[in-house]
């Protein structure tokens, strides 16, 4: 009995056919993909969220604070990536699964050279302060960062604010609508030869947003912060993000939901809503 086999024609209709459904699929499953990982960062907000409840049970409503600053020295004892360890059991979710920053350290598959948070612990918990490392020294520690608004040490001037500060709980008007943890820049610099500026922080300075004028604030805060790790363009106001405020909630937000104007935004406490 004689077998018929495929004629040439045959094979490249069939190839052409699973290529076809490769270029359908690959897009979906992308999309699928990145879908999840959204889910994964807002969730690690929220673990943030429930540890830093836990740390202010315990400091009677005190916030963590920053400690990273952006270029020069910090106090890396106040950095809150490192005081806010213990709260959540030792383990940390730092970095966001969409967070692709070359400012990560070596040894967390990026290209800085410098201190990764781990090495940083294990010299700061040795109450030898000769060897503690200088932050400019770091590399990337955190996906994450703070509204500086609502710290003890970077807050705005005072002629800015009606109050000295908002790093307590009862100092907060809305706490549902004040953003507290929002995504840090991932940098477009070169982690080899640049400072990486905000990359490297634990917080933005969101006063400083509006410098340019109104219609380039989205522009000023892209520099301190991905406003689109979720979704859209860099620079735009409709770019979406995870954020956490201080009542414990997460949400992916448009900055323009959260920064209306300087007068009117969900950074500063007085204005939130």
């Amino acid at each position: 009995m004689r077998t018929r086999a495929f004629t040439l024609i045959e094979l490249l209709v069939v190839i052409a056919v699973i290529a076809l459904l490769v270029g359908i699929l690959l897009p979906s499953l992308g999309a699928a993909r990145r879908a999840a990982q959204s889910v994964k960062c807002l969730s690690n907000i929220r673990q943030l969220a429930v540890a830093h409840t836990l740390y202010t049970d315990d400091h009677k409503g005190r916030f963590i604070d920053a400690g990273l600053d952006h270029g020069g020295l910090g106090d890396l004892d106040k950095a809150w990536p490192f005081t806010l360890r213990e709260y959540a059991g030792g383990t940390i979710a730092l970095r966001s699964p969409l967070d692709r920053s070359r400012f990560w350290p070596e040894s967390e598959g990026g290209l800085h050279p410098g201190v990764s948070l781990t090495t940083a612990a294990a010299l700061l918990a040795d109450d030898d302060p000769s060897n503690d490392p200088p932050s400019a020294s770091l590399s990337r520690w955190t996906s994450y960062g703070l509204n500086n608004y609502v710290t003890a040490s970077k807050h705005p001037p005072s002629s800015i604010m009606r109050q000295k500060a908002y790093d307590e709980l009862h100092r907060i008007p809305r706490p549902h609508a004040t953003v507290h943890f929002l995504p840090m820049t991932l940098g477009d610099s070169d982690p080899i030869t640049s400072s990486g500026t905000f990359a490297r922080s634990d917080h933005v300075h969101a006063e400083d947003w509006e410098n340019a004028g109104p219609e380039a604030a989205a522009a000023y805060a892209a520099t301190q912060m991905q406003l689109n790790l979720h979704h859209g363009k860099p620079e735009s106001f409709e770019a979406k993000a995870g954020y956490g405020f201080l009542d414990g909630h997460a949400e992916v937000r448009t900055f323009r939901s959260l920064y209306r104007s300087f007068e009117d935004n969900n950074f500063y406490p007085e204005t939130a809503k």
